[in-house]
């Protein structure tokens, strides 16, 4: 399991011991996830599609979100901070004032290439940014988006939302089958015909989610729109000891001489060579395009360390057992329990500090079943191909769901602690 090095809690913490001496404890070992509420302000750069394949969803009447999409973004994200416009195919290009509403007009779609990883090289983590398009790649080069998404994005432990609205669609659609055939499609007034486009989401946690809430509110035609949240906190609300109900306690006896973060627990223990366990209410707060769990079997990661000088030490004895168990007081919340024998598991007369990961398995974590009914695969003849779906969703939104399972492993929760001699 990856280790986390990057340390976040920088500040030096004082403990007054016994005659009045005072020792300095370092700062805790690795990265305690940061879930903060959104900012007032934050800048965002908004990337419009302009390739050929874009120009479809511009020219019926009837059933169409796209044309009013540029001011609905602009408005939205012009509330929290400054709003920047781009148009790209193979290239980026700047858009001054507001010549941004030209996306509504089919004549600015005219690209030939569409290279969405420039956009994602581009991007600025510091800022939300969002990339409008249909899902069409050249080359189908949809490998390299991905791979740089998990770089630049999930490794560093931002968030990724998709947004895909069903509109009306009038045009040509490209690169489908064997042959990379081309065709025109027309939705007419159907909602069953309408064809999909996407808003990729890309920044902080707290943002890309503060976002999808506020386009889903601001939603006032029926089309059919899907959402996915690939980001590594699966609540809506982080799920750590700022929002924990301790319940049970053996052992263990609340302890604040140390005045941690409100996302670590501190803790005192009554004897050193008896059984302790706690136990924790967590309720599970799905947010807006969350991946289907099965919670019925999860994975842990642990860590403990004690300090030694300077230092935290990791320690390798560890009899350590966390239990998930559903609270049937209350549907959605769960209880878990943290056992552990002192002697067996950590330092004697040091400052211990445990760090547990709760993580759902690889095969309990899917995409959301609307991804499965918008994808359709060609094998062969472009005839086969549906124009209402996209060609191979499940393959693309599936390897980005991969991709954040192995850069930044989900987490359902994040309890951490430290033992105070």
């Amino acid at each position: 399991m990856k280790k986390f090095l990057l340390i976040i809690c920088a500040v030096t913490i004082f403990l007054i011991g016994c005659g009045n001496e005072i020792r300095t404890v370092p700062p805790l070992p690795g990265t305690l996830p940061n879930f903060l509420n959104a900012p007032e302000k934050i800048d965002t750069d908004i990337y419009f599609d302009a390739t050929v394949s874009m120009k479809g969803f511009t020219t019926l009447a009837a059933g169409n979100v796209y044309l009013t999409l540029p001011d609905l973004l602009g408005d939205l994200c012009g509330s929290t901070g400054e709003v920047k416009f781009f148009s790209f195919g193979e290239q980026i290009h700047a858009l001054d004032g507001r010549s941004y509403r030209q996306f509504a007009t089919p004549e600015v779609y005219n690209e030939a290439i569409t290279a969405v990883a420039n956009v994602v090289d581009r991007a600025d983590t510091n800022h939300l940014s969002i990339i409008v398009t249909d899902l069409f790649e050249s080359d189908s080069d949809w490998s390299n988006v991905t791979q740089k998404f998990r770089e630049k994005f999930f490794a560093n432990h931002l968030s990724v939302g998709v947004i895909g609205i069903k509109n009306s669609f009038y045009g040509e659609i490209f690169d489908v089958g064997l042959n990379a055939a081309h065709f025109n499609y027309n939705s007419w007034d159907n909602p069953d015909r309408y064809r999909p486009f996407y808003l990729l989401v890309m920044g902080r946690d707290d943002i890309v989610k503060n976002f999808l809430r506020k386009f889903n509110e601001r939603q006032i035609l029926p089309n059919d729109t899907g959402f996915l949240l690939l980001s590594e906190n699966l609540n809506e609300t982080p799920a750590d000891f700022s929002n924990f109900e301790l319940d049970e306690v053996e052992n263990f006896y609340s302890d604040e001489t140390l005045g941690l973060d409100s996302r670590v627990k501190e803790f005192g223990l009554d004897k050193f060579s008896e059984a302790a366990s706690f136990i924790v209410n967590w309720e599970y707060k799905p947010p807006l395009g969350a991946c289907p769990l099965d919670l019925s079997e999860v994975d842990t990661e642990i860590e403990i360390f004690s300090v030694e000088g300077e230092e935290w030490t990791p320690l390798q004895k560890n009899d350590l057992r966390v239990g998930l168990l559903k609270d049937n007081r209350q549907s959605g919340n769960f209880l878990i329990k943290i056992s552990l024998t002192p002697e067996k598991t950590l330092a004697e007369g040091k400052l211990n500090f445990v760090r547990i990961k709760v993580m759902p398995k690889e095969n309990g974590y899917k995409l959301p079943a609307w991804v499965e009914l918008w994808s359709v695969n060609v094998d062969g003849a472009a005839k086969n191909f549906d124009g209402s779906k996209t060609l191979n969703l499940i393959r693309v939104l599936g390897s980005l769901k991969d991709s954040i399972f192995a850069a930044s492993r989900p987490a359902l929760m994040n309890i951490n602690f430290v033992v105070t001699p």
